[in-house]
């Protein structure tokens, strides 16, 4: 990847981090005058905001996760394929590497 690309990509994550500080932030500020001002009455406002900047912070931390990643990659494999008429294909199985299962055999003696 170039440096420019580089720099571009961690500029935007940075934003994006920021971005849900800023959020965050306002969410606590107006919930704790909320809470002084109205009381437990707002509450189901702020279950539902919280919920909203619940995945908003998913999708900035859990974005970068190879799992999400390789989902991604699949999806979008499986829609050009879908799109060129192909048949589907069978599930393919995780790349992780797995121990050899080989009988183990009790020490004699």
């Amino acid at each position: 990847m170039p440096e420019d690309e580089q720099y571009e990509a961690a500029r935007q994550r940075v934003e994006a981090r920021l971005g849900f500080a800023i959020h965050l932030a306002v969410y606590l500020i107006i919930n704790i005058i909320f809470l002084i001002v109205v009381g437990w009455d707002f509450l189901w406002a702020t279950v539902f905001w919280g919920l909203g900047l619940a995945f908003h912070g998913a999708a900035i931390f859990f974005k970068a996760d190879p799992r999400l990643r390789d989902w991604k990659e699949r999806a979008i494999s499986k829609e050009i394929a879908r799109d060129r008429g192909d048949p589907p294909t069978t599930p393919t199985t995780p790349t992780t590497p797995t121990t050899p299962t080989t009988p183990t055999t009790p020490p004699t003696g």
